[in-house]
């Protein structure tokens, strides 16, 4: 993992000292010390906005390849480290990452949306996030077609905050969500 890199929920790089305390502070609108659905889904629509450079509602091909070039490259790093390809339903790899069209989640470990997967070695963003999910921006295309919509990104959001609020208390704390973070070498 390298060192004082977090990758939001979102996808969002926070670079330096506790890049991940920083997020958190960040998506804290109310400094109340918790995260609400509310706060987490106004981060993520933040991010949105940031990526839909175009404003047209839609984070498509260019937007998608310049979040994985230049915004948060570490994803990438997928690619060439371990044969990460697109699984179809059947479980088949094809090809890697770049703004072409996507014919299935992104899994390298298994098939692991949200971190359903079997493998241990988190790959791409899932190395530095809360959430197993090599490729947080291109997860959030629920239907498959190369181009996220604010629907879908909220609906992923939606998603995300659920499954990092085990105990359905409506309310994901620093300390809580610290548990979460991988824990595996400095790279």
């Amino acid at each position: 993992m390298r060192r004082g890199l977090f990758i939001s929920p979102s996808g969002e790089p926070f670079r330096g000292a506790d890049g991940f305390a920083r997020w958190f502070a960040q998506a804290d609108a109310d400094d109340d010390g918790a995260l609400t659905a509310a706060e987490f889904q106004a981060d993520a629509e933040r991010f949105f906005r940031r990526l839909d450079v175009d404003g047209d509602g839609v984070i498509d091909g260019f937007e998608m390849q310049a979040y994985e070039q230049t915004i948060a490259p570490e994803v990438a790093s997928l690619a060439i480290e371990g044969g990460f390809g697109v699984r179809d339903d059947g479980g088949e790899q094809r090809g890697g990452m770049g703004g072409g069209r996507r014919r299935g989640r992104i899994g390298g470990d298994g098939g692991g949306f949200l971190g359903r997967g079997r493998g241990p070695e988190r790959q791409g963003a899932a190395r530095y996030s809360l959430i197993n999910e090599p490729e947080p921006v291109t997860n959030a295309d629920a239907n498959l077609d190369g181009r996220v919509t604010l629907q879908e990104w909220r609906a992923a959001t939606d998603r995300r905050f659920k499954s990092l609020d085990k105990a359905k208390t409506g309310r994901l704390t620093l300390d809580g969500l610290r548990g979460k973070r991988p824990t595996q070498p400095a790279r």
